[in-house]
């Protein structure tokens, strides 16, 4: 059975290591694999402490397939991303969620539907917190990338609001 748990203290270090060393969305620092280190890792918690206080949840939730972490979805009001101010397709919306990564831990478990699933799980779960709408930047290159292809979105009914040579800003509504 698949269930989404919100992160907390208690379950932070169930996060993938790479998630939770990035701090590329909630900077506007230089992002590189170096910068991916324990210290990052503390920031990291701190940030999802502080989504707790301001936002009633953590910022984000553990995906568990029969108890075991399987993934990880991150997303929060786009005023926790400094990072979403560099992107051509523009800001997202003050009325929807930013959905800064959709991450499946193992390879072998992706294009199985399981970041479907995540996502329906995770839609759900916002609209429980009073979110109107969920936004990304979906890559259109390559899959490689924090929150996955355009094609991933445009499968699960988000429509490009802002197109982009490379990083459409797509939205799905709510309600």
């Amino acid at each position: 059975m698949l269930e989404l748990i919100g992160v907390n203290k208690d379950n932070f270090k169930n996060i993938p290591t790479l998630c939770r060393h990035c701090m590329y969305w909630q900077t506007t620092s230089e992002f590189t694999a170096k910068s991916m280190t324990e210290k990052t890792e503390t920031e990291r918690l701190k940030w999802f402490q502080t989504m707790e206080k301001e936002c009633g949840y953590g910022g984000g939730f553990i995906a568990y397939y029969n108890n075991k972490p399987v993934g990880f979805v991150q997303c929060a009001p786009a005023k926790y991303f400094p990072n979403t101010k560099e992107y051509r397709s523009g800001l997202p919306s003050k009325d929807a969620a930013f959905l800064a990564c959709l991450y499946i831990t193992k390879e072998e478990n992706r294009k199985k539907g399981l970041g479907t699933l995540i996502l329906k799980i995770g839609i759900t779960q916002l609209k429980q917190h009073g979110f109107k709408a969920l936004e990304t930047f979906a890559r259109k290159s390559s899959s490689d990338n924090p929150s996955g292809p355009l094609g991933f979105y445009l499968k699960n009914e988000f429509k490009i609001k802002r197109d982009d040579i490379d990083f459409p800003l797509v939205r799905l509504e709510l309600v």
